[in-house]
Formats: C-alpha cells, sequence, structure tokens
C-alpha cells in the first residue's frame, strides 16, 4: 500500500497480547464478556448510565450503560459542541458459537452423567472433542418482587465437562468424514457417579453451591458450555494468535481498548457490543433491534430532523472476523481478493449486501489506515462459496449511517481454537485509536 508501519514499543506488545488472554479467560459467554468489559471501564472512570433514568451528559466525560446484561455501549464525549455532531462508532458482537444447556440435562448412562445440550450458532462440531469444557451464564434465584428475580451472574471458572472421541477402533470411518449428531454425540460428561450419589438434579446443586445460594431457591437456568483453554502464540517466530473466541472476542477488545486510550479533542466516540449475532441478531440486544438507535437518540441533541443530520454525518465501522486465505484450501478463497494473516485488516466486500461497505466507505477506510500508518487488504467471498453475513447490513436498516465492515483475517473461524495474526491484531487496536482522534 505504500506505507510505513509505525514502530511499536516491543513491552506494549507484551502487554496487549498478555491483556487479551486474561481478556478471554473472564469473557467465556457473551454476559460474562459484559462483566469484563463494565470492569475495564470501571477502572479507567468511565461512568455507568441507566436507561430507565434521566441524563445529564457533559463534555470531557466518558460513559457506558448495558441496556441488557449481554448488551454493552460505551461512548466518550469530547469538549465544546460535541454533543451537536456526530459519531465515530466501533460495533462488534458479544456471542460466540457453542452449545447451551438444556433444563432438566442430567443424562445418567451406567453412572456417568453427562448434560444434554443444543447447540448455538454453527460451531464446528469436531473441534468440541477432548477439550477441558467448563459453564457459565446466568440464574434466576427467588425474590421478593414477582416480576423481578434476582439474577446471577455465573461462571464456574475450572473444567468440569469433556466430550470424548468415539475411539477410532469403534469408529473406523472417522478420517473419512462422519456426520456429527449433536444429541447423541455432544453430550459432555460431567461426572461419574458413585452407587449412593444423588442422581438427579446433581447440576443444580452444582451451580447452587457454587453461586452460594439454596437449591430450591434456584428458578431457572441460562447455561452455557464453553473452551476453557487459554490463549497462546505460535509458529516459529510467535506470529500468530491461537484462542477461544477470537471471533468476535479480539475485535470486542481492541475497540474497548481504542475508546479507553484514545485522546480526543471534539466528537463523540462510541463502541456498541451486540449479542446473538451468530444466531441472526434477531433479539432485543442483538443489531437487528431499535435499541442501538434508541439510545443514539438519547445521546445526541435536538429535533427530529437535527437527530437524522447528525447520524447521517455519522461513520460506523463493523468489526467481526474476515476469512483468511488457508494454505490447505486456497481454492475456496476468491482468486484475486484473498486475505492473508499479517499483512492487514480486511474490509469487507459483497455484491448482494451482506456486508455494508460502500465505495465512499471502502475508500474512507483506506485513508484511515493511511492515517494509522498500517496495511489493509480486501476480502470478497468466492463467488460460487457464499459466506455469512454481519451487523453493517443491520445497522443500516435501522440508521441512514455510513458503514464499512471490517476483520482481521482468521482461520479455524467457529472452532473451538481460532487463529489469527499477531500483527493484524495490533493493527487492529491502532487503527481503531486513529479513528477516534480523527478531528474532521
Amino acid at each position: 500500500m505504500g506505507i510505513m508501519r509505525k514502530m511499536v514499543n516491543m513491552d506494549n506488545i507484551r502487554d496487549y497480547i498478555s491483556d487479551f488472554f486474561g481478556f478471554i479467560k473472564k469473557a467465556t459467554t457473551a454476559v460474562q464478556t459484559v462483566d469484563a468489559i463494565r470492569e475495564r471501564l470501571d477502572s479507567e472512570g468511565f461512568l455507568e448510565l441507566d436507561m430507565n433514568e434521566p441524563w445529564t451528559l457533559n463534555a470531557s466525560r466518558k460513559y457506558y450503560l448495558t441496556p441488557y446484561p449481554s448488551m454493552l455501549v460505551g461512548f466518550t464525549i469530547g469538549s465544546g459542541e460535541s454533543l451537536r455532531k456526530g459519531v465515530k462508532m466501533i460495533a462488534a458482537h458479544t456471542d460466540s458459537p457453542g452449545f447451551r444447556i438444556k433444563p432438566s440435562p442430567e443424562v445418567n448412562s451406567q453412572g456417568m452423567l453427562t448434560l444434554n445440550v443444543e447447540r448455538y450458532g454453527g460451531p464446528i462440531l469436531n473441534t468440541w472433542f477432548d477439550r477441558p469444557l467448563s459453564i457459565a451464564g446466568r440464574i434466576a434465584v427467588k425474590s421478593d418482587e414477582v416480576l423481578k428475580p434476582k439474577v446471577i451472574h455465573l461462571d464456574i471458572q475450572r473444567p468440569i465437562l469433556i466430550i470424548p472421541n468415539l475411539a477410532i477402533h469403534m469408529n473406523n470411518e472417522v478420517n473419512k468424514g462422519v456426520e456429527i449428531k449433536v444429541q447423541k454425540e455432544m453430550q459432555p460428561i460431567l461426572t461419574q457417579l458413585i452407587e449412593d450419589e444423588i442422581k438427579e438434579n446433581y447440576l443444580l446443586d452444582l451451580v447452587a453451591e457454587e453461586a452460594g445460594v439454596a437449591c430450591e431457591d434456584i428458578l431457572d437456568m441460562d447455561l452455557n458450555v464453553y473452551c476453557s483453554e487459554e490463549g497462546i502464540l505460535v509458529g516459529a517466530k510467535e506470529e500468530f494468535i491461537s484462542c477461544p473466541r477470537i471471533d468476535d472476542l479480539s475485535m470486542v477488545y481492541t475497540a474497548m481498548e481504542a475508546l479507553v486510550e484514545s485522546k480526543q479533542k471534539d466528537g463523540i466516540s462510541m463502541v456498541a457490543f451486540m449479542d446473538n449475532e451468530e444466531i441472526g441478531s434477531r433479539t432485543r440486544q442483538g443489531a437487528d433491534s431499535v435499541m442501538l438507535g434508541t439510545i443514539l437518540e438519547r445521546v445526541l441533541t435536538g429535533t427530529e430532523q437535527e437527530f437524522t443530520r447528525q447520524v447521517m454525518n455519522s461513520f460506523v465501522i463493523s468489526a467481526d472476523g474476515a476469512h483468511g486465505l488457508h494454505p490447505n484450501y486456497s481454492e475456496k478463497t476468491d482468486i484475486t481478493n484473498k486475505p492473508v494473516m499479517n499483512r492487514g485488516i480486511a474490509i469487507k466486500i459483497s455484491g448482494n449486501r451482506s456486508y455494508a461497505s460502500e465505495v465512499e466507505t471502502i475508500a474512507a477506510f483506506q485513508q484511515l489506515c493511511d492515517r494509522a500508518g498500517v496495511k489493509y487488504q480486501k476480502f470478497v467471498n468466492h463467488s460460487d462459496q457464499p459466506g455469512g453475513t454481519t451487523l453493517g447490513p443491520l445497522l443500516s436498516k435501522y440508521l441512514p449511517i455510513h458503514v464499512v465492515d471490517v476483520g482481521v483475517p482468521m482461520l479455524a473461524m467457529h472452532s473451538t481454537r481460532e487463529l489469527m495474526g499477531k500483527q493484524d491484531f495490533l493493527d487492529s487496536i491502532e487503527i481503531f485509536r486513529t479513528f477516534f482522534q480523527l478531528e474532521e
């Protein structure tokens, strides 16, 4: 691209990587991800807003709100007339593909207790075998207000589950590609029972003990299975990051850090982290809802006509993972647009508008990368290999706003462990920080 990369302090690189791995360890489900973001923003002096209370927003202040447990919007306000101007926003999603535990989940087979689960999103099923797994989510317990039960966030944070493979001697076709049935084959083993042990409500008892509540007070549970492995650097030069939930927590983390670190003088910088992208976003906390528009109306001031003008003067970076070139399956990529890891963040483009990028927003992002001193690439799906969609088109559906879809090139997307380039990860922070500090 004819640009020079900025020199990055090696200590800062190590700090970012280790901090990201620590974030991933906390951000195990969408709810726990929001909890981890809140912890970070609280430590940086962000003030929490309540959707049920009136707001008084002031220049040169930092705010966040969590309208729902798995959705968070954070923003900083510059000085002067910032509230009359547009918004620079980065949007990403908090959820990842995996498994949700069903009600009454215990299945006892000869004393081996497994859990009945259902698929969430589109995980690569065979990557979940033989991994240390754990449980996180929310539980609802009795309260004095009938319509407002007490909700407790719970993360067991230790490997208590595993889904063993069937030995090849009993499944000798496995290496030829065998269909995996979720209902039968993806039930994780929780424990081995002894003869006099209670066999019903074992998980309920375990959760009650972990949460410090009485078993009979638990009304319902919304719990998910997650991979409890930690992130590591791999490659001969440690140039790659191998980690659970890179899609899309890498973009959540880099946007969060950019917002915290940016030193803006004017305008409004915002991050919007929404849930349920992996299942279509059609929830109140997803991008296919009116919630983000409602929040923007409360942040921006003026008449309806003024609000429309402000939104049309705003710019959104929709940040989600992009498919990188796989060296063993190069035929799966487009013949001329092949993003390679560690060669720049990918601008995602689609003729059928499964991505929201348009010529002016693509050009704007290219200029942003040039300003930040980092590289970029372009991603288009193989014409015979349709891909998925992301947040950008849904945001455009509700708001007349400029949007570009981008993401770090990845391999093994939707695996329990995904892979991205270390340099792309660091470049994302630099791009997003530069974006928030632009003075227009």
